[in-house]
């Protein structure tokens, strides 16, 4: 290991000579030094010398680089504390996923402060470099100008730490124009397959069948509007219930299929079917009208808009435009209710690569887990891979949430499921959160009706939706008297509307007898849920 000298290295120093500052070496995060050069020698005396895993000083990344070098090893010693010099190292060199550590691990570290300190440090002409500055500043005016250098240095890597760790940051979003999301999404509509699927999943067709005929009051001599109404199934079971008049829409081409079944079916005289997206069709901009007296509302709202991960494709934007702008006060949205639910499953299938036929294929584990923390699954989960609880964690009414209630962030806890199939020897461990949702029909003086996609019920075309922890980092394990808790975020994209964005802030701790939470691993998953 080479020496470095850090006796005349801290210009910054110089310059705040009144002001303590506190720095904290790497390897004993808890023992404050007040200069630099100090705290640096204590980790080169302990086998550790952070000048050498820092980039080269005229790398022009140096500043964003240092700060995810810094903030990886307060991670590494922060999740180890008995923790190894070499193993540390190791994990320094991993450089996939750095962009989680441009947020700073220790509050108001000094290190981080004063990169440009740690800059020159590692400049290979330091003892030219100490030389000329000292020469330079016997020069009041040089002094003053370097001094000012310095400033715009620290004000640069300030401004641009402050951009990575904003989560919105108005005054630097760009106005991005996206491609033709609506176009993509309805000609996806236009193709029998996908009708077929969902007609055949008898969860979700029977539910609404059930829901309609089975609360027939609700709908005898009413107006009621269908919104993407598809093949027409829902609209069937509305006009046989006994709806007065019902409105089905669809923006793709598979309104002359419905239009079709409809008079096939003898409902030509109650189902009228309207091409078009309801938003235009409420301001008049098509050439097919809304089937709509003066001053005429609708009943009832009727619409299977749910996505994967309940909101992936974002239709019920629009059903609630109808709702709005033409739904009676006293009417209600069928379904009227919706709730996300959250779990944590086990899954062991990166050992498969261990052994392929007798080959060991290892190799493939590092991209698979970097396509699984990229990029949401959808799949069905066995229900015996579950080891936690399946915490409730958001609630929309549907009859009065708003479009800002479609992105959310929310807290959530999951507690180990003591008789989970999946417990291992260690305990409970979590590779995947699992995102699934329950649609309920429950008006008062209704007959409830319900159904789930769950992964402990009989699975639906809309599966589960599944968020993987980085297996090359940290996998939680939880033990019986441990509990996740954090936060769960799901949004639009800003570039396609109709895909969502997820970011989940963990901790795995237990609490005291006073209630008070002890973390003791924590980390965070950003991952998407797009259409390509």
């Amino acid at each position: 290991m080479n020496g470095v000298d850090y006796e005349s290295a801290s210009e910054d120093e110089m310059i705040n000579e009144n002001e303590v500052i506190n720095y904290f070496p790497i390897t004993a995060p808890t023992k404050a030094f007040t200069s630099l050069r100090d705290a640096l020698t204590h980790d080169e005396s302990n086998g550790f010398n952070l000048i050498d895993q820092l980039p080269a000083a005229n790398n022009e990344d140096f500043f964003e680089d240092t700060i995810v070098v810094i903030n990886k090893c307060r991670t590494y010693v922060q999740q180890n504390s008995d923790f190894d010099l070499d193993a540390l190292k190791s994990f320094l060199i991993k450089k996939d996923g750095d962009e989680r550590y441009f947020r700073p691990v220790l509050e108001d570290d000094a290190f981080l402060m004063y990169i440009d300190d740690l800059e020159d440090m590692k400049d290979s002409h330091m003892d030219s470099v100490i030389e000329n500055e000292a020469n330079k500043a016997q020069d009041t005016n040089e002094l003053q100008m370097k001094i000012q250098a310095l400033e715009d240095k620290l004000h640069k890597a300030s401004l641009h730490m402050a951009k990575l760790m904003s989560e919105e940051d108005d005054s630097e979003k760009e106005k991005k124009q996206g491609p033709d999301n609506d176009t993509y999404y309805f000609t996806s509509y236009s193709h029998s397959s996908i009708h077929e699927t969902m007609l055949q999943d008898t969860i979700r067709t029977e539910a609404y069948q059930n829901a309609i005929l089975g609360n027939p009051h609700l709908f005898k001599d009413k107006v009621v509007m269908d919104i993407g109404c598809g093949t027409g199934i829902l609209s069937l079971f509305a006009a046989k219930a006994g709806a007065k008049k019902v409105i089905a829409i669809d923006a793709s081409d598979m309104y002359k299929e419905a239009t079709q079944i409809v008079q096939s079916n003898g409902y030509q005289d109650v189902i009228h079917v309207c091409h078009g997206k309801i938003e235009d069709l409420i301001e008049d901009k098509l050439p097919d009208k809304l089937p709509l007296e003066a001053g005429e509302q609708v009943d009832v709202v009727i619409s299977e808009w749910m996505g994967y991960a309940l909101f992936f494709e974002t239709m019920l934007p629009s059903v609630m435009v109808a709702r709005d702008r033409l739904m009676k006060k006293t009417g209600t949205m069928w379904p009227n209710r919706s709730i996300v639910y959250l779990e944590g499953a086990r899954d062991n299938r990166l050992e498969y690569w261990s052994d392929v036929y007798g080959f060991n294929m290892n190799v493939m584990k590092d991209r698979v887990i970097k396509e699984l923390r990229k990029d949401a699954e959808v799949e069905i989960v066995d229900a015996d891979s579950i080891v936690t609880n399946r915490d409730e964690i958001v609630v929309h009414d549907l009859n009065t949430c708003c479009d800002k209630d479609l992105d959310f962030e929310v807290t959530f806890e999951l507690k180990p499921k003591i008789d989970a199939p999946a417990k291992t020897s260690n305990g409970y461990q979590v590779d995947k959160l699992v995102i699934s949702f329950d649609i309920d029909f429950d008006i008062c003086g209704s007959t409830p009706i319900s159904f789930s996609t769950g992964c402990q019920t009989k699975s639906t075309h809309w599966k589960q939706t599944t968020l993987w922890f980085d297996a090359n980092d940290v996998v939680p394990v939880l033990s019986e008297n441990e509990v996740m808790k954090g936060s769960f975020r799901m949004a639009r994209n800003e570039i396609n509307p109709r895909d969502m964005d997820f970011l989940v802030q963990w901790q795995v701790g237990s609490y005291d007898e006073s209630k008070k939470f002890s973390s003791r691993i924590d980390g965070t998953i950003v991952s998407k849920l797009g259409s390509n």
